[in-house]
């Protein structure tokens, strides 16, 4: 089954995704204060104890759980504050192997094996790269984690000439997505992710929407999922 995000669905996301902001605006601030006092403390705390000590792995999982606290906010205060892509005329390929040389690590642990595939004619582009590696990097980890031991994620990047786009497509060996579940996987917080925030593919059409591409979905049950990231490559 293909999907790709009607126009429709777009206005009512972006009416979501608004409301969805006002609140995070307001939320953020309140709560990242409580969180940097918890933080400076529990860091004081930690000091007190040698390097080796037991009690420094609790302190870690601590600080680490805060962290995640904090990018979740981020996360929405990304929703509420879109920042404008600071465009530049960058080498595609060399943008991809960047993004998946830090997806490769993940990869490892998850005993999943990550291919690549570049075309040697892909032209420079004008975009954000920092934005567009964000989009990447939350594809190519979704599609890890859908592949699981022993599967196999495939990143493919070539130029469309007749649609004068560049196709970027990350494809995983996993259970694939059910019918009824497609059309939710860009909604806010709609995750099948045990510590999944649901924000991640809402984010990264945005970003793709940002750039003047789309993202489209293909999968079928039983044999795995496709993304394909879309951008105009004049």
């Amino acid at each position: 089954m293909v999907y790709s995000f009607p126009e429709e669905d777009r206005e009512y996301l972006t009416e979501k995704l608004a409301i969805i902001g006002e609140l995070a605006a307001g939320m953020a601030h309140e709560i990242r204060n409580p969180l940097t006092s918890i933080r400076g403390f529990l860091q004081l705390l930690r000091s007190k104890y040698d390097p080796g000590a037991p009690e420094q792995e609790y302190f870690e999982i601590m600080l680490d759980e805060l962290d995640r606290i904090n990018n979740i906010i981020k996360e929405f205060l990304s929703l509420s504050k879109p920042s404008q892509p600071q465009l530049q005329i960058v080498s595609f390929d060399q943008l991809v192997t960047e993004a998946l040389l830090l997806a490769e690590q993940e990869a490892i642990m998850n005993e999943v094996k990550l291919e690549q595939h570049l075309a040697h004619d892909l032209p420079l582009l004008c975009l954000d790269p920092a934005q567009i590696k964000q989009v990447i990097l939350n594809l190519t980890s979704n599609a890890l984690h859908a592949a699981g031991p022993g599967g196999k994620v495939t990143v493919c990047c070539y130029l469309d000439k007749k649609a004068k786009e560049v196709v970027t497509t990350i494809s995983d060996t996993g259970p694939g997505i059910l019918p009824d579940q497609l059309k939710l996987i860009f909604e806010p917080f709609y995750t099948t992710k045990e510590n999944g925030t649901g924000l991640g593919l809402t984010l990264s059409n945005r970003i793709i929407k940002g750039h003047g591409g789309k993202i489209k979905v293909k999968s079928k049950v039983g044999e795995g999922s496709c993304f394909s990231i879309h951008l105009p490559a004049s």
